[in-house]
Order: C-alpha cells, then sequence, then structure tokens
C-alpha cells in the first residue's frame, strides 16, 4: 500500500467515524423527550440550581423553588433539541459522578458538586463565531448553558428570589434613566 492510499482511507475512516458520531447526535437530539426522568429527579434539579445560586444572606435557588421552574419550562419547551439536550445532559451528569465518586450527585459534599458543575460548564462551552451558532441551529444549546439560563431566569422571577435577592420596589416613586450604585446595594428586580 503506498502513502497516497493509506492517507486517502485514513481521511476516509475518519470522515466517516465523525459523520456517525454527529449523526447519531443529531437523531439523539431530536428524539421523544424522556418527561417521567425529569420529574423522577427533581432533587437532583433542585441540587444543581443551588451550586449556581447558592443560599447566603440571601435565599437559594433551591428554597426558591427554582427546580420546579425549570422542569416547567423543559416541558412545556418548543424547541425538541432543548428539550433532549437538557434531559441527556442530566443523565450525563449522574452517570459522571456515580463512575467518578460513586455517589449519586445529591450525595456529595459542596467541593465535589461544584467540580461537578465546572466540568458541565467547560464541556458544554460552546463555540464561538459562526461555528458555534451552526452547532446551536443543528443540534441546540448544551445542558450546562439551558441549566444556568433557566435557574437565573427562575429565581430573578421568583417571589423570594425578587424580594429577598434583588432590590425590589413594587410601585417606583420616579425614574431615574441613571443611577449610581452604593458599596453592597443589590441589583433591581424591576426593570
Amino acid at each position: 500500500m503506498n502513502r497516497r492510499k493509506f492517507i486517502s482511507s485514513l481521511f476516509i475512516l475518519a470522515g466517516g467515524a465523525a459523520a456517525t458520531y454527529y449523526g447519531n447526535k443529531y437523531f439523539e437530539s431530536h428524539d421523544n423527550p424522556d418527561f417521567v426522568f425529569l420529574e423522577k429527579y427533581k432533587e437532583l434539579l433542585g441540587d444543581l440550581a443551588e451550586v449556581i445560586i447558592p443560599a447566603t444572606d440571601t435565599p437559594g435557588a433551591k428554597e426558591a423553588k427554582v427546580h420546579e421552574y425549570i422542569i416547567h419550562m423543559i416541558k412545556h419547551e418548543k424547541d425538541v433539541k432543548i428539550q433532549n439536550n437538557f434531559i441527556n445532559g442530566l443523565k450525563d451528569l449522574k452517570e459522571f459522578t456515580l463512575n467518578e465518586f460513586n455517589l449519586s450527585f445529591e450525595m456529595l459534599n459542596k467541593e465535589q458538586k461544584v467540580a461537578v458543575v465546572r466540568y458541565f460548564q467547560k464541556d458544554g462551552e460552546n463555540y464561538k463565531g459562526n461555528l458555534g451558532k451552526v452547532k446551536n441551529k443543528f443540534f441546540g444549546k448544551s445542558f450546562f448553558l439551558i441549566l444556568k439560563e433557566y435557574t437565573c431566569i427562575g429565581y430573578c422571577t421568583s417571589m423570594l428570589g425578587a424580594t429577598k435577592g434583588l432590590a425590589y420596589q413594587a410601585i417606583p416613586s420616579k425614574y431615574l434613566a441613571v443611577t449610581n450604585y452604593s458599596s453592597g446595594q443589590k441589583s433591581w428586580a424591576t426593570k
């Protein structure tokens, strides 16, 4: 076998492997979502949201019931890719924690939970530029991006998050287009 044949067969093999992998990912993201699995691991979602927005002197995401918001949003999401990416990512997270720590995510200590979330954050980073746009178009957002987005929205729109986590004024007295923040001041819950 000469060198040219070997190199061309190597490229064909690599192209076939890449096409198989991404084809499998594509069809996996367009399958019927497993909502039973999502409901079954509501506590796992609560713990994940709590890692992203932990309880300090303000209530955390779990206390604000962000996990229920996430489940509602995933179930009523129009895009099947997002539903499947989230549920498959949750399955991957469950499998990862069992393989790495021989424990479920709920049983891990705080440092281990943060390490797992950081791993999935790094794994879910999007490509820059047009390649990232194409990836999002065909495969949807990653598990971590969906989790982070819905956790932040759920927390900021919850009663506890808006009133105790953010500076909330139900009826603002006057409109200030530009205002200065004082040291330690919370963000505003209203626009």
